[in-house]
């Protein structure tokens, strides 16, 4: 049954990103502070590049961010790109609605990613370095969290204040029973994928 549901994520995640990827999306080097474009989604393959683009932050009218990775873990060891670090200047972006970074080495959520009071979806799925995310419950807008293959241990003592949570998606993490427990009680009206 586990699998059958962890099939239907993957599906679910695969849909998304089909979609942002037929709307119209600019690559990075196009984008300027005029751009009215509302996805950019692209991969750090095709970006060549382990980081963000500055231009991305000047697109004020972005409404999803999705930049996928990994390369590294492909075999890839001569092109591997692997972005770890979401800019501050991710608090330009007061459009943004979702953030899709399964990009492998995120280590840090900044706080100014709590300026984004339209977010509600944030996936940063398969970031196994991920450290330092207790900036994510206070990101009092999301509704869709997703954390699988992150190799945590812990949520944030404060993730119940994410009221509006509806899916925390924490698959491929090593969260003890009694870490199960206190996380389903601080979010009682979230479905919740251990």
């Amino acid at each position: 049954m586990k699998t059958l549901k962890f099939i239907s994520i993957i599906f679910a995640w695969m849909l998304l990103t089909f979609m942002a990827c037929s709307t119209t999306t600019r690559k990075a080097n196009q984008a300027d502070s005029t751009n009215s474009d509302t996805v950019y989604s692209i991969s750090t393959r095709q970006l060549k590049s382990d980081k963000i683009p500055d231009s991305v932050f000047r697109m004020t009218k972005l409404r999803h961010l999705a930049i996928s990775g990994m390369d590294c873990d492909y075999g890839d060891n001569k092109n591997c790109w692997s972005i770890s670090k979401i800019p501050n200047e991710i608090k330009n972006l007061k459009d943004l609605t979702t953030i899709r970074l399964t990009v492998d080495a995120i280590a840090v959520i900044p706080f100014e990613l709590t300026e984004l009071k339209k977010l509600k979806l944030f996936d940063l799925s398969d970031n196994a370095g991920l450290t330092s995310f207790d900036n994510i419950a206070k990101c009092g807008s999301l509704e869709f969290l997703y954390l699988h293959g992150c190799g945590l241990t812990k949520l944030p003592d404060n993730i119940g204040d994410l009221k509006n949570l509806k899916e925390l998606g924490l698959m491929g993490n090593n969260i003890d029973k009694t870490e199960q427990k206190r996380i389903k009680k601080a979010l009682p009206n979230c479905i919740i994928k251990f």
